[in-house]
């Protein structure tokens, strides 16, 4: 797994080569930490791969602990 996060954004975006990836991360995000407030996963053109934003805090150890589960 390849996720990629840029916390010094606001908001904070969230990338990776891997929609699937990233619309598991979401559901992840959803039901164990109850994070409902970001966009949709959509392609990154200034990147490439795609990403979706989050617009609510949300503890950098949640992404590690999907990425690690």
């Amino acid at each position: 797994m390849s996720v990629r996060v840029d916390w010094d954004r606001n908001p904070v975006s969230i990338h990776s080569e891997d929609k699937e990836e990233l619309e598991r991360l979401v559901e992840f995000l959803k039901t164990k930490h109850s994070v409902r407030k970001r966009s949709l996963v959509m392609e990154d053109r200034e990147e490439g791969g795609y990403l979706f934003f989050l617009y609510q805090p949300c503890d950098p150890r949640w992404v590690l602990d999907f990425m690690n589960g």
